[in-house]
């Protein structure tokens, strides 16, 4: 059809919008995979037509998702279970940031993995709701897939305290972005650039 209806077609964009795995339950496209499949297509194209269709695409935040990452603070660490047997009740871990700056679990029930820095030895985990700071029943970091309303735990270093860092990994493309700038009043996360040829830091927003 399209050698007839665009005879003067020379390239074949296949555009973006790659599935980036962010978080542990992402499933992130085989690029490989689906260019092998593309490939077959435009090779039998040009076999066909005499012609070459050049192949393209916008991979976009694929490239730049996985490269930034948001270190947060825990604040608070509180339980509504009423006994280690309980349950009906949760544990949850408070975070200094949230929705305000990382508003894809609250749109759209996106997926980021977060590591807990702390001084204390791991040792045993126990499940935990990862909250923001924003006082919204939809500043919910550890949402389930898709899901905004649903609440995930996911297993946290019991020693895991107040003071302790988070980091959000995944936080490179459509978080910076789409934050709501000065939501609540909270200002802006200060920006910092590693540079990877040199391993020098340069801040490039301040807080």
């Amino acid at each position: 059809m399209i050698e007839s209806h665009y005879p003067d077609v020379e390239v074949f964009n296949l555009g973006g919008g790659f599935k980036v795995a962010r978080g542990d339950l992402d499933k992130a496209t085989d690029v490989a995979e689906m260019a092998a499949s593309v490939l077959q297509l435009v090779d039998a194209f040009n076999a066909k037509t005499g012609r070459h269709l050049r192949l393209e695409i916008e991979p976009g935040s694929f490239l730049v998702a996985n490269c930034g990452v948001l270190i947060s603070e825990v604040i608070d660490k509180v339980t509504t279970k009423k006994s280690p047997e309980d349950t009906e009740g949760r544990n949850f871990l408070k975070l200094n940031t949230g929705l305000n700056e990382v508003t894809r679990p609250a749109l759209y029930g996106a997926q980021h993995s977060i590591k807990f820095l702390s001084a204390a030895p791991a040792g045993e985990t126990e499940e935990y709701v990862i909250v923001g700071h924003c006082c919204e029943s939809g500043d919910l970091i550890t949402c389930a897939p898709g899901d905004s309303d649903e609440i995930r735990a996911v297993p946290v270093a019991k020693s895991v305290a107040i003071g302790d860092l988070a980091v959000l990994k995944g936080t490179g493309a459509y978080c910076s972005a789409m934050s709501l700038k000065n939501y609540n009043s909270f200002p802006e996360a200060a920006e910092v650039l590693l540079r990877a040829d040199t391993g020098a830091i340069d801040i490039i927003r301040h807080r």
